[in-house]
């Protein structure tokens, strides 16, 4: 029965009692003995986020993205392997590189809307460049390393039901 028609149901039960209290109030009448009521909470869909399989597989996709951030960030263009040293007109040395701030990554999972038996996930990430100042191109580059600057990124990827993302 939907939730609706057990909305109904009460309502029309209601009604019906209706005239019963009121005839219940004239002096003529019998007392009326109240009788027990089957209270039926109305059926509820169950909450996106205590779907068993959304969860799972919002598990798998947040370590399959895990392991796409390490290596994106272990392979980026200008990244730590590949540092810039300049030496400034002060006099002094910027050591910068570029890297994916790894505890900032958010993984998002949903139902496809088109089609139930695929999920869609969010790989959301924000890319930084850390810059470190020193006296020397060597003490510069052991940092401490600062960011100056950062990008959100987001990466779409698809899953069906269980079958791996991609």
């Amino acid at each position: 029965m939907s939730v609706k028609a057990r909305i109904s149901s009460l309502a029309l039960l209601a009604l019906l009692a209706l005239p019963l209290a009121a005839r219940a109030e004239s002096p003529a009448a019998a007392p009326v003995v109240p009788q027990p009521t089957l209270a039926v909470a109305p059926a509820q869909e169950v909450p996106t986020y205590l779907d068993a399989e959304l969860v799972r597989e919002h598990e798998n996709f947040s370590h399959f993205a895990r392991n796409q951030v390490e290596r994106m960030n272990a392979t980026i263009l200008g990244g730590r392997h590949s540092m810039q040293i300049h030496k400034g007109s002060d006099g002094l040395y910027r050591a910068s590189f570029r890297a994916i701030n790894l505890p900032g990554v958010v993984c998002q999972v949903r139902r496809s809307e088109s089609n139930p038996n695929f999920y869609v996930g969010n790989l959301i990430y924000t890319e930084q460049v850390l810059e470190s100042i020193g006296k020397s191109a060597e003490a510069c580059r052991q940092g401490p390393f600062e960011p100056v600057s950062e990008k959100t990124n987001r990466l779409i990827y698809t899953s069906k039901h269980g079958g791996g993302w991609r």
